[in-house]
């Protein structure tokens, strides 16, 4: 490409490694790395050497340098950067330097005046660099080391500006440090196109560390012969793109010098230095700025580092943790979710939304369903078929119109479980809305020649420039992609791990499930035989028990008319004999009287006993209130001859058969009459001890006599008396006729006594039946 086509609509295309030409500020010879003969010299060179320049073409080297120099450079061929720079007088009487650089074909000899003067004033900075590198050391705000080696590096080259400048994800720059002549207007915090150093350019700071332009208005000197390619990357000499020289002039800059800093294989930023009137640095100056350049890319690598060091332990302590919340489920979905926080932290989200069984789930600020398919159909569009991730932070870029539905998202990360499904988690950041100060608009000038047709020219306008920049949130990290990646293989291990063991574990579980069913055919014929006989059993006992409840009536209705006749002789005989005043006979009829009333009573309560679970008295709401009412009043006679009182609380209601509920609470206040003490009062209690919405427990608590406990579990049996009757009357029925009422009514019925101070009752009913 001729350099008089060049304009910045083609600039990407130009091939500045190999201009052809050089700077003006010093002579270049290049010569074939193999041979060591002279291939090409700059056309100036007969300034230096006294003959035409094409005279020295294809002439050995040693003809030209001497034997002594270019034994050195051959000697040290594969490190000549270790004998730069070589002294050497040539005939013009001056002395120059030489500095050398091999590539794979030629080795080129960049040779510029050495000022003997310029040595002496480098020789005080070397000491004073030695202090500064001490310093940045300790210092520990990353834009403090930033300030002070813009300041070094322009009190070490005397250029009028020089400025840290850092590049983006999208090579956009900004100056982030700058040291500068009072006077001028500053760049600190502006931005600047990645337009205005493209990536030709940006690929040879990664080849040579340091660019020089002494003088954009200074003559371009031709290589000669014109028609050999020599690549001039390591060469300072270099001329420069006549786009950027432009570039420079409408900037108002007449000379600038360039480092690199790099992270890894990654241009991460320049040193850049600017200079209003025309300026040569010397070589040593220009080493010095380059190590100063390399000490600020190894100083940002260990930061770097330590960022990416503290993230990754981050990252995986939340890889942990949400490994263990999945491995804590048995289905580990269900532990995904648990996590989702964690989920979010592992890529500094603000939303996280997942398909991985057909459903989708959302947590966080996510889009809506639809919104999320659209995304993800137009990022998986951009992919390879393989590919698994893909991140931007600008959605819009990718699904125009999209930010007006979900204005509150702007980053996406998309993350592929399983390429063949659509198997997917996607992380969302939102919108930072930001204001960048621009050096100048960045936009292309349009130039109308004079045959009509135009070209694009580099813009003239540096003038500070705002802009509002929507539909962007912070970017995606290095991290950010390995965090999510690492995630992938920890679900797919997982899950793949989870399957084989599933499938081992359901292959022991047929073989315990075939076994065990044997077992069970087993137990169930066994079961099917004792089922048949417990229902015999059953049949058998139902029969005993109308056999029994038949025989119990007819004994009773029996034994009731012998009964009868016995009690109303005795007292026809009472009658009789009370005349003869014969006391011994009358005992003896007492006696007999009183053992016939006993027996009626025994009888009586046995019948009842034995119908308590055949009767066929409905269950329905008995109203405990009324029922305890009724009961007391017709024990009244009872109540008024023991003076007993009575202290009753409402009770509610029950569910339950009433003439069996009156019997219950007749036998257990006639026994808390009975079982009085002969020199206090009976006090007797009704009250509600637990009421639940399923029953309520009713305390009947009385000041009688009493017992001990370690007989309590006798007081319910069929004939337990803890009194003698000659004290007591009674069957030994009454309680035990209390117990079967409360198990008709499924409920529950215990004791609590104290010999001396009384007895409490409780009695549990159930409210539904």
């Amino acid at each position: 490409m001729e350099y008089t086509s060049v304009t910045i609509d083609n600039c990407h295309e130009e091939k500045i490694h190999i201009p052809g030409s050089v700077q003006e500020f010093g002579f270049l010879i290049a010569a074939c790395r193999k041979t060591l003969q002279i291939v090409a010299v700059s056309e100036n060179t007969q300034l230096l050497l006294g003959e035409p320049a094409a005279q020295t073409v294809d002439r050995p080297l040693a003809d030209v340098l001497g034997g002594e120099v270019v034994a050195l450079i051959k000697e040290n061929l594969d490190n000549v950067h270790t004998i730069n720079p070589i002294a050497k007088d040539f005939p013009d009487g001056e002395s120059y330097h030489l500095v050398a650089s091999v590539d794979e074909d030629h080795l080129l000899l960049d040779i510029e005046l050495n000022s003997r003067g310029g040595s002496q004033h480098f020789e005080s900075h070397y000491h004073q660099l030695k202090s500064f590198l001490n310093t940045i050391i300790r210092l520990d705000s990353v834009t403090d080391v930033f300030q002070r080696v813009s300041s070094e590096v322009r009190n070490i080259t005397g250029f009028d500006r020089v400025m840290v400048y850092k590049f983006d994800e999208d090579y956009n720059g900004e100056v982030i440090a700058e040291s500068k002549r009072a006077d001028l207007n500053s760049f600190l915090k502006q931005h600047f196109p990645e337009s205005d150093i493209p990536a030709q350019a940006r690929a040879l700071y990664l080849k040579n560390r340091i660019r020089l332009l002494s003088n954009v208005d200074g003559d371009r000197v031709p290589l000669v012969p014109a028609d050999r390619t020599i690549d001039l990357s390591n060469s300072s000499l270099r001329s420069v793109s006549p786009i950027h020289c432009q570039y420079l002039r409408n900037m108002g800059v007449s000379a600038s010098m360039s480092i690199s800093i790099t992270l890894g294989d990654r241009l991460w930023g320049l040193i850049a230095c600017h200079h209003y009137s025309p300026k040569v640095v010397l070589f040593n100056f220009r080493e010095t700025c380059a190590y100063l350049g390399l000490t600020l890319s190894h100083f940002i690598t260990v930061r770097e580092r330590e960022k990416i060091s503290q993230s990754e332990a981050e990252a995986q302590g939340l890889l942990t943790a949400v490994l263990n919340d999945i491995a804590s489920e048995v289905d580990y979905l269900f532990g995904l979710k648990r996590s989702a926080n964690n989920l979010q932290n592992l890529v500094d989200a603000q939303g996280v939304a997942w398909v991985l069984d057909g459903s989708l789930e959302c947590y966080g600020d996510c889009p809506n369903s639809s919104q999320i398919q659209r995304i993800y159909d137009a990022m998986v569009a951009n992919l390879e078929p393989d590919e698994t991730f893909s991140a931007t932070n600008s959605i819009e870029r990718i699904l125009p119109g999209i930010s007006d539905e979900t204005s509150s998202i702007s980053g996406v990360l998309l993350l592929r479980i399983d390429v063949t499904e659509r198997h997917f988690f996607m992380w969302f950041k939102p919108e930072i809305i930001k204001t960048k100060n621009w050096g100048g608009k960045p936009e292309k000038v349009i130039e109308f020649l004079d045959d009509g047709s135009h070209r694009l020219m580099p813009r003239s306008s540096f003038t500070l420039w705002k802009e509002n920049v929507h539909h962007h949130s912070t970017p995606w990290t290095e991290q950010d992609k390995i965090s999510a990646l690492k995630l992938r293989n920890t679900i797919v291990n997982y899950v793949f791990r989870r399957t084989k063991e599933i499938k081992e574990q359901n292959s022991k579980l047929r073989d315990k499930v075939e076994e065990r069913t044997s077992e069970l055919r087993a137990e169930i014929n066994a079961r099917v035989l004792v089922q048949d006989e417990l229902k015999k059993a059953l049949t058998d006992t139902e029969i005993s028990n109308k056999e029994l409840e038949q025989f119990a009536y007819v004994a009773s209705h029996d034994l009731q008319e012998p009964l009868r006749k016995i009690q109303s002789f005795g007292s026809r005989l009472e009658s009789v004999t009370a005349k003869y005043n014969d006391p011994e006979l009358s005992l003896y009829l007492t006696r007999m009287v009183a053992a016939a009333n006993r027996m009626q009573s025994l009888i009586k309560d046995l019948l009842s006993f034995s119908r308590i679970n055949t009767e066929s008295n409905p269950f329905e709401p008995v109203d405990m209130d009324s029922l305890v009412t009724t009961v007391v009043s017709d024990l009244k006679l009872l109540i008024s001859d023991k003076q007993a009182r009575f202290e009753l609380s409402t009770l509610g209601t029950v569910i339950g058969a009433k003439t069996q509920l009156y019997r219950l609470f007749q036998n257990l206040i006639q026994n808390s009459l009975k079982f009085c003490k002969q020199d206090e009062k009976p006090i007797i209690k009704l009250s509600v001890g637990n009421n639940t919405d399923d029953s309520v427990t009713i305390l009947v608590e009385d000041n009688g006599i009493g017992f001990d406990m370690q007989y309590a579990s006798r007081v319910f049996q069929l004939f337990q008396r803890l009194h003698g009757r000659s004290s007591y009357d009674g069957t030994g029925l009454g309680l035990a006729i209390c117990k079967r009422i409360v198990d008709r009514h499924s409920g529950d019925i215990w004791v609590d006594s104290q010999e001396g101070v009384g007895t409490k009752i409780y009695i549990k009913l159930p409210k539904n039946q």
